[in-house]
């Protein structure tokens, strides 16, 4: 087993001038966990807590994918930040083919690592585009606090988040680039939250907020149809755009960390750094946005495959140019899984929608956890007809209780006809007004 360990995750580059001679794309991840290690100190354990949660979670029980609603939001100041919708459906299914492994290009996947690829099976559904014209340029100021709270607050510029625990909100704006003391060192491409135990915070512990909780993708690389160019930092022309960054941190987002264990402070570690992942090759630093299929910086270590194994590029936890990416392994998909079904188990709510049902209803659900058998509690204030509907984690419908005539006032509803399967439960009520759900567990 890999050491876990677990930091809020970034996509960037800086030109190595700190590093070396050389100009190439390095990892930044350090210089913002230093950040996040003096401003937020409780961010860490909750999150290395949920990691390790999930890699010794159950898995799922079958093979079909389990549907995410995501918003996007497109704040932008210059027309052509203003993505157009194309661009937008175009990143929703290179998304879709990324977790399914449907992407054409897993062809190009090297023999020695075909066996470990493997699908997270999860498919998302676009459920909104909010645009917002903004007046804010987007800068995060690393020696600071500062992660781009402006862009999800439209008091601040930006625009609110729907319902992060149903919600999977995607933000994309200008990310400006990254100065120190006003010398321009460096782009981020994009970031994203894994999960952390939000509840389970200190109280003022100083930490982001759930409505912050998200991913923030530069326009630049949205989309593989993006018309709009960035610069390679060393030079050597613009990057390639194949819709990579967002499932890089869409990755994140799901628990995963950077492939090479994100060891060492602007430039490579000791080959003892890891992601967490029983099946990830260990490696001593990220791919330069290259596609190095002779890549072995931790030549000797059989730790995987009980060979010596070259760095996995292809994996879309690297660096590499997102023309060479191409896969998650079976462990990564696993451990994504495991994320959706436990942290972040309200994106699986399966309804979208945003009503004010729950100031006339109340519902509870007795016992919760149960063994199978169990009574739902409405408490209602006005009349009322509608349904009770109890779903899987897959959105599929198992029981149903329907034409119900609701008056004020305290209605039982037996579900015992025969018990359910240990797993997670919605128990789901729907009526003219809206409706909601709550999470149910049966051991």
């Amino acid at each position: 087993m890999k050491t876990a360990c677990i930091r809020i995750l970034f996509l960037f580059f800086i030109p190595a001038w700190g590093y070396s001679q050389s100009s190439h794309p390095i990892c930044g991840n350090d210089l913002f966990s230093a950040m996040l290690r003096k401003h937020y100190p409780a961010l860490q354990d909750n999150v290395d807590a949920t990691f390790e949660s999930a890699l010794h979670a159950g898995t799922p029980r079958n093979n079909e994918p389990m549907i995410v609603h995501v918003i996007v939001h497109v704040v932008w100041k210059e027309a052509a930040e203003n993505l157009d919708e194309s661009i937008i459906l175009d990143q929703i299914r290179v998304l879709n083919e990324d977790f399914n492994r449907r992407n054409a290009d897993t062809v190009n996947l090297r023999p020695v690592f075909q066996p470990e690829a493997g699908s997270p099976g999860i498919q998302f559904e676009l459920a909104d585009i909010i645009r917002v014209q903004t007046d804010v340029d987007f800068a995060v100021d690393i020696l600071g606090t500062n992660l781009l709270p402006e862009v999800k607050h439209d008091a601040l510029g930006g625009s609110d988040a729907l319902d992060t625990e149903q919600y999977l909100n995607i933000w994309v704006c200008k990310i400006q680039p990254i100065e120190i003391f006003g010398i321009v060192v460096g782009q981020i491409l994009g970031f994203a939250f894994p999960p952390n135990n939000l509840l389970n915070w200190p109280e003022n512990s100083g930490a982001p907020a759930p409505d912050e909780d998200g991913v923030v993708i530069d326009y630049r690389v949205f989309g593989s149809n993006n018309p709009n160019p960035i610069e390679n930092p060393d030079g050597s022309g613009n990057i390639i755009v194949k819709g990579r960054t967002p499932v890089h941190e869409v990755g994140h987002y799901f628990g995963l960390r950077h492939i090479w264990g994100d060891g060492g402070l602007l430039g490579p570690n000791d080959c003892a750094q890891s992601d967490g992942i029983d099946d990830t090759p260990y490696a001593n630093a990220e791919s330069a946005f290259d596609c190095d299929t002779t890549k072995n910086t931790c030549a000797q270590i059989e730790a995987h495959y009980g060979m010596d194994m070259p760095d996995l590029i292809e994996n879309y936890m690297d660096y590499a140019s997102e023309d060479c990416m191409n896969m998650f392994t079976r462990n990564q998909s696993t451990l994504m899984q495991n994320i959706l079904l436990g942290p972040r188990s309200g994106l699986l709510t399966p309804f979208s929608g945003v009503s004010n049902l729950r100031d006339q209803i109340a519902l509870r659900i007795v016992p919760n956890p149960s063994e199978g058998h169990f009574t739902v509690k409405l408490e209602t204030i006005n009349n009322t007809q509608g349904l009770v509907r109890i779903l899987d984690a897959h959105g599929r419908v198992i029981m149903t209780r329907d034409r119900l005539t609701l008056f004020p006032g305290t209605h039982t509803l037996s579900f015992d006809e025969r018990p359910l399967a240990p797993g997670m439960y919605f128990v789901e009520i729907r009526t003219t007004q809206g409706a909601m759900a709550e999470k149910m567990i049966v051991y």
